[in-house]
């Protein structure tokens, strides 16, 4: 089957000139995690702009003196695109997306943006019966990166970037007690530069805390619920991460959208069907 078949064709995107304030009203109205970046003059594609580009670099030394207002898509998305075309068969982009570690490829005729894909696209058209009986534990990452409720919001994001990862687990006394993700970090920043004033921007930001930006409603999985199960959850409530815990609450892993299908590629590479 060819990729046009199942990517999003109603494409929101966002031009390279605008604010990465913009950028997360424009993910938070569309439930969107990327946009593409586009051209004002010409309106093709130049770059790829993402919830975890956000967290990670409009807090950085490098810009967190920068105001808000002079902060464009430009200086913070991804120009080197990889990008996918209609006719390309849905095993090819998803090789592009397992083997490159991305969460999203627009697809382009030409010049011209046409579609969307994503891991949730994937998970969406995805056929479960094969996976019904294999339990999450057999694709779930074991050593989970955690914070703790009392860490700085700049730890939790130092973390994220040495390990290229979107969510941290927040535990507390080796109990799950919340979860923050990268666009949990990006709206708080950009909150906090937009209402503290910016000669104690510099000072501030480095005092703001893990509990106050985390989210202290999550959903867990256990170990032995089925692969299928959880892709129907990650999906119809759009988790790209859920984390395992016991029934003490206690984490044993966590599992994202992106273990599942590298799972999913591989275990039908193996077979032939790929």
């Amino acid at each position: 089957m060819t990729i046009d078949k199942i990517m999003a064709k109603d494409i929101v995107t966002v031009r390279k000139d605008q604010t990465v304030s913009d950028a997360l009203k424009l993910m938070s109205k569309h439930k969107i995690s990327r946009l593409p970046a586009i051209s004002p003059k010409t309106g093709e594609l130049v770059g790829i702009v993402t919830e975890k580009d956000m967290a990670t670099k409009i807090a950085s030394s490098k810009y967190e003196e920068v105001p808000l207002s002079h902060m464009r898509i430009s200086t913070i998305m991804t120009q080197d695109v990889i990008t996918a075309k209609p006719e390309d068969a849905e095993v090819k982009v998803l090789k592009k997306m397992v083997d490159n570690h991305i969460g999203g490829i627009p697809i382009l005729d030409g010049d011209d943006i046409v579609g969307m894909i994503t891991k949730t696209d994937f998970l969406r058209n995805l056929d479960k019966e094969p996976y019904n009986e294999t339990p999450v534990k057999e694709i779930m990452t074991n050593r989970v990166m955690t914070v703790s409720p009392d860490d700085r919001l700049v730890h939790a994001r130092r973390i994220m970037i040495d390990n290229d990862i979107a969510r941290l687990v927040v535990v507390e006394s080796g109990l799950i007690v919340g979860i923050i993700t990268a666009k949990d970090m990006a709206k708080r920043i950009i909150d906090f530069k937009k209402h503290v004033p910016e000669k104690y921007q510099h000072s501030q930001i480095r005092n703001l805390f893990v509990q106050e930006v985390m989210s202290q409603t999550i959903e867990t999985t256990t170990k032995d619920t089925s692969i299928a199960e959880v892709a129907d959850v990650m999906v119809s409530k759009e988790f790209s991460g859920m984390p395992i815990s016991d029934e003490t609450n206690k984490v044993h892993g966590i599992v994202s959208k992106t273990d599942i299908l590298r799972y999913i590629y591989n275990f039908n590479r193996k077979r032939g069907n790929y």
